[in-house]
């Protein structure tokens, strides 16, 4: 039975001379309050998520009519040799980068763990600097570290009497380098997050360890990792989704070359929109890109979440 108390009327109303409309008042401002995050979700998320699903079943190139064409664009896609290529190239990104990124994070925290306090605090300042630094500053300089002709890593190469190589210019290489530059650039932010994890994990543990005759790999094997498997969930399902999209990095460094080596998905979906204007096919990747990400996270999460269990 529903209570004076569940729909907002104090019992003594009666008595004080609340009338309705103050009742009904003091039931709704809690919903007028909380309705300006609703109504710019639905506005700036929902909307717009709702027209790209229903321009994947369109031609459209922002100035013609709207033609409905089914499911053409999406038989259009899993026919074009290009699409195949920019997903081979996110997926090479987002399995290296996941796995050699994830895996040096663990392997900074704990190192810094070990390190004494300041000069470790010093340490991870510096290395989380480049995930506050704009995107195109960094991208910037790494383009001129890789640059033919006076690049530093090319100038290390010819002191060391190795000839100088085309970093950005070499299918092969391009891709190379900017798998460095990702790993490089998210390494600070991965390790730090780790870390939390680290120090949520009680000091009675490692002691007892230690009584038991644990070496510091039997330590990290049987306590650390296990209990890190929460925080690496994070780490894990964030950068996959980030991998998968992204777009800023290698358009800065390469422009996607060379011969679209190093041509992402979300590369490729902004060319097909804003250089082509085939909103509809471009919508239709969209839609295929979001559930390659949901694919991915909840395959991380049921993976973590067994191993944990």
């Amino acid at each position: 039975m529903t209570t004076t108390k569940e729909i907002g009327i104090k019992p003594e109303d009666h008595l004080t001379g609340v009338t309705s409309w103050e009742r009904y008042t003091r039931r709704v401002t809690p919903y007028l309050l909380i309705s300006p995050f609703y109504v710019i979700f639905f506005i700036f998320q929902l909307l717009p998520i709702a027209f790209s699903l229903y321009l994947s079943f369109v031609d459209w190139n922002g100035m013609s009519a709207i033609k409905f064409t089914g499911l053409e664009n999406f038989t259009t896609m899993f026919q074009d040799a290009k699409f195949w290529n920019s997903l081979r190239v996110s997926l090479i990104i987002t399995v290296v980068c996941t796995v050699l990124g994830t895996a040096g994070a663990v392997l900074l925290a704990v190192l810094l763990e070990k390190v004494e306090d300041r000069l470790a605090n010093v340490l991870r300042v510096i290395f989380f600097l480049p995930s506050v630094t704009s995107v195109v500053v960094i991208t910037y300089i790494w383009k001129q570290l890789y640059s033919t002709d006076y690049g530093y890593f090319n100038a290390l190469l010819s002191k060391v009497g190795l000839p100088p190589q085309d970093w950005l210019s070499d299918p092969k290489l391009a891709m190379v380098a900017l798998l460095v530059m990702l790993i490089w650039a998210g390494l600070g932010w991965d390790a730090l997050i780790v870390t939390t994890g680290l120090r949520a994990i009680p000091d009675d543990l490692y002691d007892s360890g230690k009584v038991d005759g644990t070496n510091d790999w039997t330590e990290f094997r049987y306590i650390t990792l296990p209990l890190l498997r929460p925080t690496l969930l994070f780490v894990l399902v964030t950068g996959v989704i980030f991998l998968w999209g992204i777009f800023a990095q290698p358009n800065l460094l390469t422009g996607g070359g060379p011969l679209r080596a190093t041509q992402s998905v979300a590369m490729y979906l902004y060319q097909q929109a804003f250089t082509y204007h085939k909103f509809g096919y471009a919508s239709a990747i969209a839609v295929i890109l979001s559930i390659i990400m949901f694919i991915s996270s909840y395959l991380n999460f049921r993976f973590i979440r067994y191993e944990t269990e």
